[in-house]
């Protein structure tokens, strides 16, 4: 492991102590995108325009830019070396698993500049500017761009067929912020930090496509055309689970068009064999509408007809939660991946194949989750997993507890009830499920604590501390401030940071801020120590009765907050 990353959270905390003072500013970037796709050989040509605004207090002469599908052209790659580190030992040695982009010439204001790639990543380059690009200023990136697209059997992006997830796809610009710039290689642990802007994209591609994408789609015709297949699927009864054959595709062509506003990434996905289920949830604060859509492939149509409950559903309650959804359209797609059970992209999300109606319901919450753990308050997630991660696994937690009370039995996600009876676990709930993995690794310690870098977590860790203990820790915070004053906080949280991209110290700020308390018993101890939790009943009374923690060295204010919830739990 590189040693870098041995320092790096001093070296961020020392950072965000000097840096936190400094004004708050973001940069803006607004694409325009045209991509056409040739099935025949699996590649897309596209041509982008980027908008890019200085917003920075600093005069920029360089923008890094990432070039995401690079990462599968070949072994030297991070991607590739992190999949070798995972024992997945076909990496990029077969043709069709290796992807790239290609036939870039980058434009400045329609002026040619020079532009190199990084010496240790290929899928990262600069572009050196003619002029220093002043603060307030903004200037226009162009280039024509190819994609070789790999077999989706890697990570994010890929084809199966004639079926595609096209995701982290085009030339993107690095964030820059207080911090400096944030320029990173795909990795398949560890997820992304994008600049906040716009899209329009224009994918031409076979008329007989069904697709799935960001944004708000712009062409009547087609919306009316998948109203229709909404309407067709709606009335099937039992779908034909064995036959997933491609059909031809159209020799006709037809260009479809997506805009969305307030946003920071861009994925789209098509399938000529999707069928299509249309909906509608109303936000509870606004009272305005979003629509639903779920595509989805024969093999798991039993299991996706009640998609778009789950859709809706996680729309509910994660704007109790933290606040109203604010987009128009709202996408669960069934297609491909290989990075996971779901992956999050705004305003749609794709899940793979599900064991059980429950999982799959866990699923789509989750990744529809994201939409405002990730989309709307843009975290760094490379950084700082825990943010996106741990935060929306306790709200998915609280999905299932508010929508289930006692019967949110984990055990049937994976349909486990004799196996669960067995090891006496069948009554467990939902939110206590991921404590057991966290345990495995705490009471082996071999834990690593939750604030870290993504790429410094052991593979079983990344899963048992980001989306395991995080979700705990959290609960426990839930517990002592009271669900209220919880709520109460998230929210106005919420609408203070959300298009923007808050760090750990905004959080611990509004926390501390919201209750006017000191919690480093909570995100000093807790979340940057792998101190336990080891509580045992030193007294009882009848107005209550005290704990203790037999865990050294742990601060004492984890008592205090103990005594504090004495009435809590009477």
């Amino acid at each position: 492991m590189n040693k870098f990353y041995i320092f790096l959270p001093v070296v961020l905390l020392v950072a965000s102590n000097s840096l936190y003072s400094q004004e708050y500013f973001q940069q803006e970037v607004n694409y325009k995108i045209d991509v056409k796709l040739n099935d025949k050989v699996h590649e897309f040509s596209a041509y982008e325009t980027v908008e890019y605004i200085n917003n920075s207090p600093d005069e920029l002469e360089f923008i890094y830019f990432h070039l995401w599908p690079n990462a599968y052209s070949n072994n030297e790659t991070a991607l590739a070396k992190q999949k070798l580190e995972s024992r997945w030992s076909r990496l990029f040695k077969d043709e069709e698993l290796r992807g790239y982009i290609d036939s870039l010439d980058f434009k400045v204001n329609n002026e040619k500049v020079n532009w190199e790639y990084d010496k240790e990543h290929i899928d990262i380059c600069k572009i050196i500017l003619d002029k220093p690009l002043k603060p307030g200023e903004k200037i226009i990136i162009s280039t024509p761009f190819h994609v070789k697209i790999p077999k989706g059997v890697t990570s994010r992006l890929g084809h199966i067929g004639e079926s595609y997830q096209i995701s982290q796809w085009h030339p993107k610009p690095a964030v820059y912020d207080k911090y400096g710039w944030h320029q990173m290689p795909y990795l398949n642990f560890g997820e992304f930090y994008s600049e906040f802007g716009s899209f329009d994209v224009s994918i031409t591609l076979p008329k007989n496509y069904i697709v799935g994408a960001t944004g708000d789609l712009q062409n009547p015709k087609e919306i009316e055309w998948l109203t229709k297949l909404a309407e067709q699927t709606a009335k099937i009864d039992s779908f034909d689970r064995t036959d997933n054959s491609f059909p031809e595709s159209s020799e006709e062509f037809k260009t479809i068009r997506y805009k969305q506003n307030k946003i920071h990434d861009f994925a789209w996905f098509a399938d000529k064999r999707f069928n299509v289920l249309k909906g509608e949830r109303k936000m509870p604060a606004s009272g305005r509408k979003v629509t639903t859509w779920a595509m989805f492939l024969n093999n798991q149509a039993y299991l996706w007809k009640n998609s778009l409950e789950y859709i809706g559903d996680a729309l509910h309650y994660y704007s109790l939660y933290a606040g109203d959804y604010p987009y128009n359209n709202c996408t669960a797609v069934h297609s491909a991946l290989t990075a996971g059970g779901g992956m999050e992209y705004p305003n749609i999300t794709v899940v793979g194949n599900a064991q059980t109606g429950r999982y799959l319901e866990m699923v789509i919450i989750h990744e529809v989750g994201h939409n405002w753990f990730y989309g709307i308050l843009g975290f760094n997630e490379r950084e700082h997993p825990w943010l996106d991660e741990g935060i929306n696994t306790f709200c998915e937690a609280r999905y299932m507890s508010d929508k289930y009370g006692e019967q949110d039995g984990a055990y049937n996600l994976l349909g486990m009830d004799k196996l669960s009876k067995f090891f006496e676990i069948d009554e467990l709930r939902y939110n206590r499920f991921g404590e057991i993995f966290y345990l495995r690794a705490a009471r082996c310690n071999i834990d690593q604590q939750a604030s870290l870098h993504s790429t410094i977590y052991t593979e079983w860790n990344y899963g048992d501390i980001i989306y395991r203990k995080v979700p705990e820790v959290l609960e426990y915070l839930m517990a002592y401030l009271g669900e209220e004053k919880f709520n109460e906080i998230l929210k106005s949280f919420y609408e203070e940071w959300k298009y923007k991209h808050p760090y750990p110290v905004d959080v611990r700020k509004a926390f501390e801020e919201g209750t006017g308390e000191d919690l480093n018993w909570l995100f000093d101890d807790l979340m940057q120590t792998t101190k336990k939790q080891d509580y045992k009943f030193t007294g009882v009374s009848k107005s209550g009765f005290t704990l203790k923690n037999n865990e050294k060295n742990t601060r004492a204010c984890v008592h205090y907050c103990i005594q504090k919830q004495r009435n809590h739990i009477q």
